[in-house]
């Protein structure tokens, strides 16, 4: 019997060291073998292609610090905390352990993280947490990574992303949401910025273009991504191919035959134009005296900008439900302003699911004029990316614009028109607007500058025009100076999506990677029906607590009624 039982006992420590070499095993083939499949519905845990190939292309080391750690942070951090992580594991796994991260908690051991956070100013989100017995508490919170190269000689560039995609102390289940969803293209974008060569974009000047601090945020904001210059258009023969994109920026003089010749020629080259202009004549300071008179404004473009596929109008888009808010002094003695509705500032949402505006909140626009397009080429692509509500109206210029008429509330029923069209963005291989008819004083310009004329694109091309140049503006004040794009001075605790949309806009016309399509993702938000939770309670109560139980008791008798009877006597 003594030999039986050492005979068991040898058996089972035999058994004990093959399943421990196994799992040791499986856990050392996992750490150089990972594979994982997606079976969510909404593929939430999948990259894009452009992501993908993008990290298994990376030609040096990526190291993420992330500062969204600590033991009491709130669940809706948390959460975001978590989905980081995973997100990130998904990247080292793919680019072939070349992007490695850690989290640190800033408020903890690390002394050194606080001194990164203010080298990079990332600043972080007062939030209150419960503190225990010492009740609630402010806490700093820091929704940020720092994306880092590190080259062979140990070289070190740095980049931060902003982890939570709303700017606030409330993360609520919407903004996490989106948050979660900008995950993998905030990360990767910050890893694109530190690998890709600098790309060459051209703000032109000329035309009395605005080039001053109303366009302060705009141009820094390019100078981060971009190498930036300025080129006046009068001065040069051409605009060269080397600038990836080039800006033309609320013109206030016409154009020339030779001015829109260097552009024509520039776009058939293959290059890409981003135009911001205004049609009309109006600012919010012409309202101090009560009102002015809305003039169109001549900048002998329309048959340029018809020839590719789009016609900015010479009107007013006015909104009765999406609009900003300025202050009237209440009628009476009561010497208090109140807040009304403005229907010459509409706030434009995204007219689609386009990768420029997916995910967008509203842009801020300032008498914007409405876009019409054409089928002159049906092989140009024409996609309207922001438009005013289901409620609004256009009205055609000279036009009166009265600051009474804030004070009446607009009536949605007066606004017949909907989703009228303020972006449009054009894509194709475009033709030549003088493929067909060259002025004499074109020909002259051709044969003074040896210009030859390219009558279609080289390559295919791609054109954003906005109604309303004032989406690119900030507002400047003597106290503080230059403010954010997409702030306005009467709602200072919110600021619209302006200069995202612009930063969008700039990076499709300029990448040819696309990785703007991971923001095209979607997920559920996979809420629980309230009075659904509250009817079956009780019963996922018992099968998430009771079950368990039960089936731990049950395999507990059967596997000692089944060693009771293989080792009886």
């Amino acid at each position: 019997e003594a030999q039986k039982n050492a005979g068991v006992r040898h058996n089972l420590a035999y058994r004990l060291l093959w399943i421990i070499l196994l799992l040791v095993g499986v856990n050392i083939g996992a750490w150089f073998f990972h594979f994982q499949v997606d079976l969510t519905r909404d593929k939430r845990y999948s990259l894009t292609p452009a992501t993908r190939t993008m990290l298994k292309n990376l030609d040096s080391r990526m190291e993420v610090l992330v500062f969204l750690q600590g033991n009491d942070l709130p669940a809706a951090f948390q959460s975001l905390s978590n989905s980081t992580g995973t997100m990130l594991r998904h990247f080292r796994d793919i680019s072939g352990n070349k992007v490695s991260y850690r989290f640190v908690d800033p408020l903890g051991n690390d002394t050194g993280a606080i001194a990164i956070l203010k080298q990079y100013q990332m600043s972080g989100i007062p939030v209150t947490v419960n503190a225990g017995k010492k009740g609630m508490v402010q806490k700093m919170i820091f929704p940020w990574a720092l994306v880092s190269r590190v080259d062979g000689q140990g070289n070190r560039n740095s980049y931060p992303v902003f982890l939570q995609e709303v700017n606030s102390a409330n993360l609520n289940r919407e903004t996490l949401l989106k948050s979660e969803m900008l995950l993998e293209y905030n990360l990767a974008n910050g890893i694109h910025q530190l690998t890709r060569e600098p790309i060459a974009v051209a703000y032109l000047t000329g035309n009395r273009m605005v080039f001053d601090l109303s366009v302060f945020d705009a141009v820094a904001s390019l100078r981060q991504y971009y190498r930036l210059d300025t080129f006046n258009l009068q001065q040069h023969h051409l605009i060269p191919a080397q600038y990836k994109a080039i800006i033309i920026n609320r013109p206030l003089d016409a154009f020339s035959e030779i001015d829109k010749f260097k552009i024509d020629q520039y776009l058939m080259q293959g290059g890409n134009i981003f135009w911001s202009i205004n049609m009309t004549s109006g600012a919010l300071d012409s309202l101090r005296s009560g009102g002015f008179n809305c003039m169109p404004l001549n900048l002998n473009l329309n048959d340029l900008l018809y020839h590719y596929g789009v016609r900015v109008n010479t009107n007013l888009v006015e909104d009765a439900v999406n609009t900003a808010f300025i202050p009237l002094q209440a009628s009476g003695n009561n010497p208090q302003s109140e807040m009304r509705p403005w229907i010459y500032f509409p706030v434009l949402y995204p007219a689609g699911e386009h990768p420029i505006v997916k995910n967008l909140d509203g842009v801020l626009t300032r008498f914007v004029s409405s876009i019409d397009t054409n089928a002159n080429d049906p092989s140009i692509r024409k996609t309207v990316l922001l438009s005013s509500s289901k409620y609004s109206k256009t009205e055609s210029v000279p036009l009166p614009v009265l600051l009474e008429k804030a004070i009446d509330i607009p009536n949605p029923a007066a606004f017949p028109q909907k989703n009228i069209a303020g972006a449009v963005l054009l894509e194709g291989t475009f033709t030549s607007l003088y493929a067909n008819r060259q002025p004499q004083e074109l020909l002259s310009f051709m044969d003074s500058a040896k210009q030859p004329l390219l009558p279609a694109a080289k390559a295919p091309g791609k054109i954003v025009i906005l109604g309303d140049a004032d989406m690119l503006a900030n507002d400047v004040s003597e106290r503080n100076g230059p403010s954010q794009m997409g702030s306005f001075p009467f709602t200072p605790d919110y600021v619209y999506d302006n200069r995202s949309f612009f930063l969008n806009c700039m990076e499709y016309l300029t990448d040819s990677l696309n990785l703007l399509a991971a923001r095209n993702k979607s997920f559920d938000s996979r809420r629980l029906d309230p009075k659904l939770v509250e009817q079956e309670r009780s019963k996922w109560q018992i099968i998430n607590i009771a079950v368990p139980v039960a089936a731990i008791l049950l395999l507990g008798f059967v596997f000692n009624t089944l060693r009771r009877k293989r080792y009886a006597l």
